[in-house]
């Protein structure tokens, strides 16, 4: 079932880019574009296998001490629970967005490291002498700075959410520009992470730059791997955790070198996805 839903979130990803960079997005709603078939398509395989899970947790009548069991329990000011559908749809954002962005944001982590050794060597040094045989836990997080600037930069580079949108409620002026309410406004995290008003070397792997005073008086949105304002993302510090121990782990064990003739090249779709994946090569430490 997992990697039905994997391969679903895939094609979902695939045909999303495919509509968003081309004119089918000026097209209706109503158009059955090929993209919006896929869409359909990976969205009636997902609906497959959670339905018949929801159904049966909703049929048992117990109270489980997990994600559905709380969702199903969840209600609102009226005291009214969600229907399947809704039950569904916050089943996929959390796949989407608490287990998609952090494997990403890994991803191109391991392969920024593996074409720069020398600090691959620096953090793995540092895993080690932070927890010695033993596996990492939440608690030794301070005491992994390097791991940290490594997770940051890499955001910064490759931020798993690319570009998030918002609209005003009510019409305001911009530099000189006025959005009227409602109107959709586009901030890419790509663009804006690399821009040289604001990053020294902005193209450059450099974790250390998050090591010492150069990123302090940064513009507070200079810098938004996870969004910002009201709506920021809610898992912005246990993914941060998730990410940095998972790499502790990996580096104690592993050293990472560049696959030859591999090559990166990312895909802006819901998230920015590694296109034909990350291919690197490890040897045991």
């Amino acid at each position: 079932a997992g990697e039905r839903v994997g391969e679903a979130i895939g094609s979902f990803m695939e045909a999303f880019e495919e509509e968003l960079r081309s004119f089918r997005r000026l097209l209706p709603a109503w158009v059955p574009t090929r993209g919006r078939r896929r869409i359909a398509e990976a969205r009636r395989s997902i609906s497959g296998v959670l339905d018949p899970i929801i159904a049966r947790e909703r049929a048992s009548g117990e109270e489980r001490d997990h994600l559905l069991g709380r969702l199903l329990a969840a209600r609102d000011e009226d005291g009214e629970g969600m229907s399947d559908a809704q039950l569904r749809d916050e089943a996929i954002t959390l796949f989407t967005a608490g287990h998609e962005t952090t494997s990403i944001a890994l991803s191109y982590a391991l392969w920024l490291l593996a074409h720069h050794p020398s600090i691959q060597e620096e953090v793995a040094a540092e895993g080690r002498a932070v927890s010695g045989d033993r596996p990492p836990s939440a608690a030794d997080l301070s005491r992994l700075p390097l791991h940290r600037a490594v997770i940051r930069e890499s955001m910064r580079l490759y931020p798993p959410a690319w570009m998030i949108g918002r609209a005003p409620t009510e019409d305001v002026q911009i530099g000189g520009h006025v959005v009227r309410a409602g109107e959709q406004i586009l901030m890419p995290q790509w663009v804006v992470h690399r821009d040289p008003r604001w990053w020294r070397e902005p193209l450059a792997f450099r974790p250390e730059r998050w090591l010492g005073d150069e990123t302090e008086g940064l513009p507070r949105f200079a810098y938004f791997p996870f969004g910002g304002g009201p709506r920021v993302c809610i898992g912005n510090h246990f993914a941060t955790l998730e990410a940095v121990l998972i790499l502790a782990v990996w580096l104690k064990h592993h050293r990472l070198t560049a696959a030859p003739g591999a090559t990166l090249e990312p895909m802006p779709a819901v998230t920015l996805r590694p296109r034909s994946g990350v291919w690197l090569e490890h040897t045991a430490r």
